[in-house]
């Protein structure tokens, strides 16, 4: 009977171990027809398929950076995976490739077994300036040549892309997914070129969202002239906001808008006129700015960890007071009632201090960041730094709700020798952000995401309607109109106001109402335009951070609301 129940158990094992040798990493699609730029997110597509029985596993995409002083730094994404008997399934996600000499480790593991492995060498793959994407366009220099249907679904696999240029494909069978994600790109600050011309038939969308992308309104095809040919040309009213980039014989050639911080270029032909001058792509360097001068604003902070050392000094001369009041008892009779009563007064204190979050945080976080909202768009972009500034060493796990997650690093001699961040995506879409914190350290992080406009407002000569959706109040709200500015006050969660203006100010005397943390925020992301209208609000409520709060963490968060109008 035993021999039998031993020779299954065998028998077991072995189907159990034939059927994890037989789960394999099939395909792996790196970027752009393989093409990426170092530094960004970028796309990757893995193909694993188990011809045994259905298993359970960890995908992890792993990168080591190297640097010159010899110190290292790993990259990791984890990704859970559940897979069928005799399945094939397709993992898509986005992983930020920082080093071109060093290949990409892909390993299928359960638990620390390693299943299967693959590695990806990188070295030839990467492109020295942001990568420029064709939609149905002739072949250009420098152009990565893309099926519609095969645009990405996360605006974070735009990463890496600069410029998008669109001919004759109909924007209508974009999926959500697409449409959100490529506006989340051009509200990033990337560049869209619409060759339109003939194209126009197949580009015209009744889709509202395409619409409003467009610097032209009521565009309309007429055959004309342009260097000797007949072409396609598109002619339009120009819309509120755009301008006219070029001209021919005095007739429009191309159109300009922008889209948030990117910009949207309407050709009037199919073809890319020899006179337009695009800019160059740039790595924006500004987010790199925007970085350094919030990571150097959080590290000049004085951390305010409890006293627990003047708790111990006053213990102490509390017990030495005692004893003292021994040998006086037989002085001062009543000596002991006021002993007895500074001892109530004392403990008293003692206890409510070490209840409140001063005394029980064992570190403190600051959370600060920018939601911008563009008026008529149809999405909101938000970055918020998050500095958590420890009193012990400690392992530390932090969820984040976001679509890009970063890990600062204020300077490249402070990489940690060994282990550094681990990024493991859960399968709600949240980020688990695993990391050590050291004794009296400061770690860095950036995370953006978007999220739907729930700031709406309309200004005329004489009052301001304004409709907060968000879940919490919006304070100290000043609306401007040009050089006008005019003061709101608060506006609560869920409500709409209508105001008159009445309540002007200079902008020097807001600026100098601002308190020092909400100033140094305005002082590099703040603007105020002279030809738009705008509404500037501020949050202090940790539920709009998208990084949940730790156990016993404390924490102060603020975010700059910038609401353009046209």
């Amino acid at each position: 009977m035993w021999r039998g129940c031993v020779c299954g158990l065998l028998a077991a094992v072995l189907a159990g171990a034939s059927g994890l040798a037989q789960l394999k990493i099939e395909q792996i699609e790196l970027g752009f027809n393989g093409r990426f730029f170092p530094g960004a997110f970028t796309p990757v597509a893995v193909t694993i398929s188990s011809a045994a029985i259905a298993q359970n596993f960890t995908l992890e995409v792993s990168q080591e950076i190297r640097e010159f002083t010899e110190r290292r730094a790993v990259e990791r994404l984890r990704v859970p995976v559940s897979l069928a008997p005799g399945a094939r399934k397709v993992l898509s996600f986005d992983f930020p490739i920082y080093s071109v000499s060093t290949p990409l480790q892909i390993k299928l593991m359960n638990g620390t077994q390693e299943l299967a492995r693959s590695t990806v060498e990188v070295r030839e793959l990467w492109s020295e300036n942001p990568l420029s994407l064709g939609v149905m366009v002739a072949p250009m220099p420098s152009l990565e040549l893309i099926d519609l249907e095969k645009l990405p679904k996360r605006w974070t696999s735009y990463d890496g892309v600069g410029r998008i240029f669109w001919g004759r494909a109909d924007p209508a069978r974009l999926t959500t997914e697409q449409r959100r994600a490529l506006q989340g790109w051009l509200v990033r600050g990337g560049e869209l070129v619409i060759l339109s011309g003939a194209n126009w038939y197949e580009q015209f969308s009744t889709q509202e969202w395409w619409a409003q992308l467009l610097p032209i309104t009521d565009g309309r095809v007429v055959r004309s002239e342009f260097n000797g040919a007949e072409v396609f040309w598109l002619e339009g009213d120009l819309r509120r906001g755009a301008r006219v980039k070029l001209t021919y014989h005095e007739r429009p050639l191309v159109w300009e808008r922008p889209i948030g911080n990117g910009t949207v270029v309407l050709v009037a032909i199919a073809a890319l006129p020899e006179d337009l001058e695009l800019p160059e792509l740039s790595s924006r360097r500004q987010t790199a700015e925007d970085d350094l001068v919030i990571v150097r604003a959080l590290g000049a902070l004085t951390v305010p960890f409890p006293s627990r050392e003047l708790i111990g000094v006053l213990l102490i001369l509390f017990v030495l007071g005692v004893g003292l009041g021994g040998i006086l008892i037989e002085r001062w009779k009543r000596l002991p009632l006021g002993v007895g009563v500074s001892a109530l007064i004392l403990s008293g204190v003692l206890f409510s201090y070490q209840r409140s979050p001063e005394f029980s945080s064992e570190k403190y976080s600051l959370d600060i960041g920018v939601i911008q909202i563009w008026s008529g768009g149809t999405v909101a972009w938000e970055r918020s730094w998050y500095g958590v500034f420890f009193r012990h060493s400690r392992d530390e796990q932090l969820r984040v709700s976001a679509e890009m997650v970063s890990t600062l690093k204020p300077s490249r001699q402070a990489i940690r020798s060994e282990g550094e961040i681990v990024r493991e995506l859960a399968l709600s879409g949240d980020w688990g952000l695993r990391f050590y914190g050291e004794r009296d350290s400061v770690s860095f992080f950036k995370a953006e995401r978007l999220m739907e406009p729930f700031v709406r407002f309309s200004l005329t000569d004489s009052h301001v309607r304004v409709s907060n959706h968000a879940p919490v109040a919006l304070q100290d709200v000043i609306a401007y109109s040009g050089d006008a500015l005019y003061l709101l006050g608060s506006i609560p969660a869920q409500t709409e106001i209508v105001r008159p203006l009445t309540e002007r100010i200079s902008k020097t005397e807001w600026v100098n109402t601002l308190a020092s943390e909400r100033r140094r925020i305005w002082q590099h992301w703040g603007n105020i335009s002279s030809t738009k209208t705008g509404l500037i609000g501020w949050i202090e409520d940790v539920t709009i951070s998208p990084i949940h709060p730790a156990l016993g963490e404390r924490r102060t968060t603020l975010r700059l609301v910038l609401v353009e109008g046209e």
